[in-house]
């Protein structure tokens, strides 16, 4: 007998920000795999503000620089509610908002077990030791900035 809906546990669903198709399209495809619903998507910041106004997002992934747009208005918004957010960049971490430096960056290029990582960080969740995306010892539990780790025995492609 399947379970009752509400006994089911509720999936994080992630607002995904991000200008290149290619990589929107691929964190589309991993974030179920890794057990989070995608909440939307947006390439601006006035998208990205109106799916948060319209949407239950638990969390968000943030592309730093939107074309010539900054993502600094999404994390100010998403901050003032207490949601959970990373940040995406292929630049230098220096060029992350200063009001969010502390924040969790994810470099690209990044594979699956990196974002795994670091999702399940930001959430508090615990690795399951079974699974493939687990930290290996070169990941500190305190180390946001996870794009040199890689998980022990998992080869996935990047992006």
């Amino acid at each position: 007998m399947a379970a009752a809906p509400e006994a089911l546990p509720k999936r994080q669903r992630i607002l995904i920000v991000e200008d290149e198709p290619f990589i929107t399209l691929a964190l589309e495809a991993m974030l179920p795999e890794l057990g989070y619903d995608v909440a939307g998507s947006a390439a601006k910041v006035s998208a990205a503000l109106e799916l948060i106004g319209r949407e239950r997002i638990d969390g968000a992934i943030l592309d730093v620089n939107l074309g010539l747009q900054r993502i600094d208005p999404v994390a100010d918004l998403l901050a003032a509610r207490a949601c959970p957010f990373i940040f995406t960049t292929g630049y230098s971490i220096a060029g992350l908002p200063a009001r969010h430096a502390g924040r969790a960056v994810l470099q690209k290029p990044f594979g699956l077990e990196q974002l795994a990582t670091l999702l399940h960080a930001e959430f508090d969740l615990p690795v399951d030791e079974r699974s493939p995306f687990k930290a290996d010892a070169a990941c500190s539990p305190g180390d946001r900035r996870l794009s040199p780790c890689r998980a022990a025995g998992a080869s996935t492609p990047s992006i």
